[in-house]
């Protein structure tokens, strides 16, 4: 059963970054979590900045359990969140649960006027207020975007330690959706009116990436400034319809290549041996789930072809869709072949990164496999990438 309800909340998880309304996002998450745990409500309290106060945005569960959406709020100073926030609070653990709290009561060894003492008893009595049984936050860095409130298993048995850290990583999936929904909905409404302002919410959008895989910081801007390399260089060559626009889309679209990783469970990502076949599967889903994210941009058509098609390889042994020659877009050939550069020469979990005169060599000898000879061609002059 334990094996059952962890797929569904990493299928659950992996569906969130295709939504881009939070409520439903939420709704949709906590369902699955009601469901799959046995719970008899869940809610979701989401940081609201014009209240600067954390507000219950959705609730799920029996009738007479679940708290109404909207009708909660709770202040930065209430005991819950200060249990996540304030550093001078000892509180052992980042999950609250009503036992660990009565337990901590009992165990401190401190006066009954205490404050510590007295702090526990108020966090008692706020999780007895929400009938909660147990908080999990969800961060963004060092924020606190919203915590997860889950009421009693309706087996009336306690929560173990393989739920609690399962469904903590799910609250940082939720938050990390939530932040892109948000930023796409930000880059629908910028696109059009300022686009100094577009470029730093992409750069936002892209930082959410490396935040997912703290392998990867920095991976995104060096694939930009590696394609824009080549491009500019390939440009003498080839005619390149559209100028302006095809550099300024390649540039987008390489800082986003990546987006359909916020779909792929961490435990994959920072695996530091080889993958099984499962999970390599998942992760050749991330260009498909990238081009969902970004379908939705309609100025962001150009941008999506080197997003969707970054993995096929020239030859036609490339992936999702093994495009073949000319039918890969220039755009996805220029992308492939700088973010291959950059991963050969970047140490990751399961490989030590290797020169990059070795990386050259490499990608000399797959030129006409791999990598469009357009575009080997114009990287060989442009390296090693001189600024």
């Amino acid at each position: 059963m334990k094996l059952d309800y962890r797929k569904a909340l990493e299928k659950a998880a992996r569906q969130t970054i295709m939504i881009h309304r939070a409520n439903t996002l939420i709704k949709m998450i906590l369902r699955t979590i009601v469901r799959a745990v046995g719970l008899s409500h869940a809610g979701m309290f989401i940081y609201d900045k014009k209240r600067d106060e954390y507000v219950l945005q959705v609730s799920r569960g029996s009738r007479g359990f679940k708290i109404p959406a909207g009708f909660a709020k709770i202040r930065k100073d209430n005991p819950l969140i200060r249990c996540f926030t304030d550093k001078s609070i000892y509180f052992p653990g980042e999950i609250i649960t009503a036992d660990g709290v009565s337990g901590a009561c009992e165990s401190f060894g401190i006066g009954e006027n205490a404050p510590m003492k007295k702090f526990l008893e108020e966090v008692k009595d706020a999780l007895f207020s929400y009938q909660a049984h147990a908080c999990i936050p969800g961060f963004f860095r060092n924020d606190l975007v919203g915590v997860l409130f889950l009421g009693e298993k309706a087996n009336k048995k306690k929560f173990h330690d393989a739920e609690l850290s399962f469904l903590s990583t799910l609250a940082s999936d939720i938050v990390m959706a939530l932040k892109n929904a948000w930023l796409i909905e930000d880059l629908n409404r910028q696109i059009d009116a300022n686009k100094r302002l577009l470029l730093q919410t992409i750069a936002s959008l892209a930082s959410s990436i490396e935040a997912k895989d703290k392998y990867t910081i920095g991976h995104t801007e060096r694939v930009a400034k590696y394609a824009l390399h080549i491009a500019h260089v390939l440009r003498k060559s080839k005619p390149i319809k559209n100028w302006e626009r095809f550099v300024e889309n390649l540039n987008i679209a390489a800082l986003l290549h990546d987006i359909g990783k916020i779909g792929i469970p961490e435990h994959i990502l920072h695996k530091n041996v080889r993958l099984n076949k499962k999970e390599k599967k998942l992760v050749k889903t991330h260009p498909l789930v990238g081009a969902a994210i970004l379908e939705h941009i309609e100025a962001f058509q150009e941008v999506l072809l080197g997003v969707k098609y970054h993995h096929e390889k020239y030859d036609g042994n490339g992936y999702p869709f093994r495009l073949k020659g000319r039918q890969i877009p220039l755009i996805a050939s220029i992308i492939a072949l700088a973010d291959t550069f950059d991963a050969m020469v970047t140490d990751r979990p399961y490989h030590k990164g290797i020169s990059r005169e070795q990386a050259r060599a490499e990608i000399v000898r797959n030129r006409g496999k791999q990598f469009a000879p357009c575009a080997v061609d114009a990287f060989l002059k442009a390296y090693p990438f001189r600024t």
